[in-house]
């Protein structure tokens, strides 16, 4: 790849002569342990201390990956993949995807997920699936755009603890989206951001 990793570098198309407008050049790359507490976000994410962790503990054991999108040193996105819970039907699931408040819009969202769709199809997977909450509809257009369609539903629950020991019970009651992806796919994405 072209950063030697799973990520690549990517610099907008033409540098802005507004000086109303920032260009920015944005590293997908994967996370690491000096990362895990700037991922809070100036305590927006500190309740999910446990659950950021944990995403990076998948990552260095290899069966998950936790990948940034770094805007001038700061990772002001994020997107998990775990290999692991639905490899017995051929899918990753693709979670936990955010962008911190003042770089929305800017196409973070839709690079860190075509990011992560590469990193599956390099792990020999063959669909990519996510969940959306029920109570978030809002958000399916944009799955649309990427190409993911409905391929059913989800319920359940998870759980983790806050830094001050609290637990916390989440309902799960979810769309489930897919999409195929390819090695192709991959190779083609890498080669264009080169």
């Amino acid at each position: 790849m072209a950063d030697g990793g799973w990520g690549f570098r990517m610099r907008p198309a033409s540098a802005t002569t507004d000086p109303d407008k920032l260009s920015l050049t944005v590293a997908i790359r994967p996370a690491r342990a000096d990362d895990l507490p700037v991922l809070e976000w100036f305590g927006l994410h500190t309740a999910h201390r446990e659950i950021i962790g944990n995403a990076f503990r998948m990552q260095e054991r290899g069966i998950g990956a936790m990948l940034l999108a770094e805007v001038n040193g700061f990772p002001a996105g994020q997107i998990c993949v775990d290999f692991m819970r639905k490899r017995h039907l051929g899918r990753a699931t693709l979670w936990a995807l955010r962008v911190f408040q003042p770089f929305r819009g800017a196409g973070l969202g839709s690079r860190l997920m075509r990011a992560a769709e590469e990193v599956v199809a390099e792990r020999g997977g063959g669909v990519a699936e996510l969940g959306v909450d029920r109570d978030n509809a809002g958000v399916l257009p944009f799955y649309d755009r990427l190409g993911y369609l409905r391929c059913g539903t989800e319920r359940g629950h998870f759980s983790y603890h806050t830094p001050d020991g609290v637990l916390v019970r989440v309902v799960i009651d979810q769309w489930l989206l897919h999409k195929r992806v390819a090695p192709a796919q991959a190779s083609a994405a890498i080669l264009a951001a080169e």
